[in-house]
């Protein structure tokens, strides 16, 4: 909207126009608010890892269908123009000759023994060679050609032609499965990548709630002790306390400013690790919605490894490429045993075909391999070898991830234990501040105690608060161990009030 249509508008549009553009202001300006439930789908949602995998999934499922084709009939038209450097023929003609020959010289004789045997005189060589050429000429009269013309100089072909595999050993079926493994070991590491994203994202979103209850147990503490130096300069300005005590409480507010930097420096780039993760503008204006909030998990170890071993991504990836070791296996097996393919195949162009070529032809073709330089047999011990080194792969990853879930599971627990110890230690800690602070303002405390009494309740309170991050933390990777993250959330769905 430029100027002159602005000011060309009433005083009542003008106030329903700026009261729309303040408001539209305070809808920009309003933080992203993310549980942490959304914050996964989100980080998933964008991850380029994710979609590497879900592009590479698809490729398995390509050739996963490619597979079937083996089983189908292969069908190609093949056609070519071919120019000879004369017509393809063959001349018999000088066979000819002297099969005419004889037999004409056979005839001739037999005329002249059948004149002599009948009184008549015997013929003269001239009389012969006459009667001679006469009987061959009616021979050549009589015999065809002993010339043909197979192929012309210039010629077309079309060939249409068909196979089928009746039997190849095992062959097809081994390579079905082998791409049916390797579709399912990859749609396996997806939920393996998306299994590791969910836990990295939890454990930064739960880091920057525990980051956000440190600043603000140091933004307590901070005005806790500058209210204590305020307090301890009137003292001291009245003469009740020494200037050592005002001068210590001032180091205190000193010690208690760096670290609250220090924590709010640290939840900055907390924010940023998670927003990395997300996918999103560093500039985002995120608010977490989610807290900590105490929920007793039922936890038991023997259900969680049991659990591992059917969902956990990483022993299913294995789990296939066992499979896939065993396709191999058949496939190398296949070279030993026969194989039988269907053949036919017909000509488009029959006036190019020579009198020995046929229009069509249709067969079976068997083909057996009886030696190979023991190259089959090699490959068979190779799957084996192979099949067997899988199997082990499989029982050490059985170890280590049930290592995990145990290393897991304790970390929890003491981490609950530990939680449930400090909420008494925090109890001690106020009344032991109180009683400091009372004293202090009686002229009967140094500013000393009243300082340490307040950092050993900083202390409580930072190691409650680290306690819970870590007990959740632990479920978190306990339950990505045992393979079924979802699971986390029946615990974290409590999150909806702060701990006391």
């Amino acid at each position: 909207m430029n100027n002159d249509s602005f000011f060309g508008l009433d005083m009542q549009a003008k106030k329903i126009l700026i009261v729309l553009l303040l408001i539209a202001g305070k809808l920009i300006a309003q933080p992203l608010e993310l549980s942490l439930k959304e914050s996964i789908r989100i980080s998933i949602s964008n991850s380029y890892t994710v979609k590497k995998y879900e592009s590479r999934l698809k490729m398995k499922l390509a050739e996963d269908k490619k597979a079937w084709g083996n089983f189908l009939p292969v069908v190609s038209l093949e056609a070519s123009y071919t120019h000879l450097n004369d017509d393809l023929s063959i001349d018999l003609n000088p066979l000819k000759d002297a099969i005419v020959g004889l037999q004409a010289n056979s005839q001739t004789e037999i005329q002249n023994i059948y004149n002599i045997l009948n009184g008549l005189p015997a013929m003269s060589d001239a009389q012969k060679f006459a009667i001679r050429n006469q009987i061959a000429s009616g021979l050549n009269l009589l015999l065809p050609p002993f010339s043909m013309t197979f192929k012309k100089q210039d010629f077309k072909t079309a060939t249409l032609a068909g196979y089928q595999p009746i039997f190849l050993g095992g062959k097809l079926l081994a390579a079905k499965g082998y791409a049916s493994s390797e579709l399912k070991a990859v749609e396996y590491e997806l939920l393996s990548v998306k299994n590791q994203l969910s836990y990295k994202v939890a454990d930064a979103y739960m880091q920057v709630i525990l980051l956000e209850d440190v600043v603000k147990t140091r933004e307590s503490v901070f005005d806790g002790i500058r209210k204590h130096k305020e307090e301890a300069w009137e003292l001291y300005k009245k003469g009740i306390i020494a200037y050592n005590n005002y001068l210590r409480a001032e180091v205190a507010l000193a010690e208690a400013e760096t670290n609250l930097l220090n924590d709010r420096n640290n939840l900055e780039l907390a924010l940023v690790n998670l927003k990395q993760l997300l996918n999103i503008p560093r500039d985002t204006n995120i608010k977490l919605v989610d807290s900590f909030y105490y929920k007793e998990a039922e936890l038991q170890i023997n259900e969680l490894e049991s659990e591992a071993l059917n969902r956990q991504p990483l022993l299913n990836i294995i789990r296939e490429k066992k499979n896939a070791a065993r396709q191999s296996y058949n496939l190398a097996r296949s070279e030993f045993l026969p194989k039988l393919i269907a053949f036919g195949k017909y000509e488009m162009y029959p006036e190019y075909l020579s009198s020995l070529e046929p229009r069509w032809a249709v067969g079976l073709q068997l083909n057996i391999n009886l030696f190979n330089g023991f190259k089959s047999y090699l490959d068979i011990q190779k799957a084996n070898y192979l099949e067997s080194e899988v199997e082990q792969a499989m029982n050490e990853s059985i170890q280590q991830i049930n290592l995990w879930i145990t290393k897991s599971y304790t970390e929890a627990n003491n981490a609950a234990k530990r939680f449930k110890k400090l909420e008494a230690d925090i109890k001690l800690a106020q009344e032991n501040l109180r009683q400091n602070e009372k004293r202090f303002l009686n002229g009967m405390g140094t500013s000393l105690e009243v300082v340490d009494a307040r950092l050993s309740l900083e202390k409580a309170e930072l190691e409650r608060s680290d306690a819970l991050y870590n007990y959740y933390k632990s479920l978190a990777e306990l339950y990505y161990a045992a393979g079924d993250f979802e699971k986390f959330f029946e615990v974290w769905k409590y999150q909806e009030f702060p701990h006391e």
